[in-house]
């Protein structure tokens, strides 16, 4: 018997739900179907009916670490001679940064180079001039709040060789922002499964699958600094602004 979908329609637009005779008529196969918050899903689902409905929960969090992208870099007439100047500014920083209370396993130099200097001119090949070291440095400030402080002081332990290439604040462990946009996602998508579970005139049962994604969207970071600093300049400020994360929950709950 061919049937007829049964429309349901509502201030927000038309849903239309597609039901099987009644909610205990099985398929040939004698497996049952399913529906989804889009319409109805015919198929092979073993012996459950279900409704599959999408859930979201969002928490805001300030960020309480600031990520660090800094290089030290010196040139000199030769290539030793430059190796030489950088390793001495790289302990410069690492002796500042510790010194503010920046852990050693949160100090991470990731790449070391020398490379030739060149000048350049229309009537002639191009001319050494010199060797240019440098050492980047991968740096994560757990106290976001004196993350500013901290880089103008290694600024001005440093001095010019030092480059601040980019800050990041991000939340250092999620795990508790996480829980709490995951029981927000739950609870919207067992919301949304009994309001499906009333139209239908079915009762809703247990949860047959989840499929969880985490997204995050950090604040923009923002940051700058001049090359040397003055007993007199304002204070640096990372602004930490606030960091949204969000769980998206995909799951299937039992009809009965």
């Amino acid at each position: 018997m061919k049937l007829k979908p049964i429309q349901l329609a509502s201030a927000a637009g038309v849903l239309v739900i597609a039901l099987v005779a009644t909610l205990t008529i099985s398929n040939h196969h004698g497996s049952m179907m399913g529906y989804d918050e889009n319409g109805y899903s015919g198929g092979d689902h073993g012996s459950a009916r279900y409704v599959s409905v999408v859930g979201d929960g969002s928490v805001k969090v300030t960020p309480d670490s600031v990520r660090v992208d800094a290089s030290v870099s010196n040139v000199a007439s030769t290539s030793a001679a430059s190796l030489a100047a950088t390793a001495k500014s790289a302990d410069q920083l690492r002796t500042s940064l510790k010194g503010a209370g920046v852990e050693a396993k949160h100090i991470q130099a990731v790449n070391l180079s020398t490379n030739p200097e060149y000048s350049y001119s229309n009537n002639g090949p191009a001319k050494i001039t010199g060797y240019r070291s440098t050492q980047n440095f991968s740096i994560v400030i757990r106290d976001a709040k004196n993350a500013g402080l901290i880089i103008q002081s290694a600024q001005s332990a440093v001095g010019n060789s030092l480059s601040i290439n980019s800050t990041s604040p991000y939340v250092f462990d999620q795990k508790v922002a996480e829980s709490n946009a995951r029981t927000l996602a739950i609870a919207s998508a067992r919301e949304k499964a009994a309001s499906y579970a009333s139209l239908t005139g079915s009762k809703l049962g247990a949860v047959l699958s989840i499929e969880e994604q985490v997204n995050q969207s950090g604040p923009v970071p923002l940051m700058a600094m001049a090359k040397t600093m003055g007993a007199t300049s304002a204070p640096v400020q990372v602004d930490l602004g606030q960091q949204t994360i969000t769980i998206t929950v995909t799951t299937k709950w039992e009809l009965r």
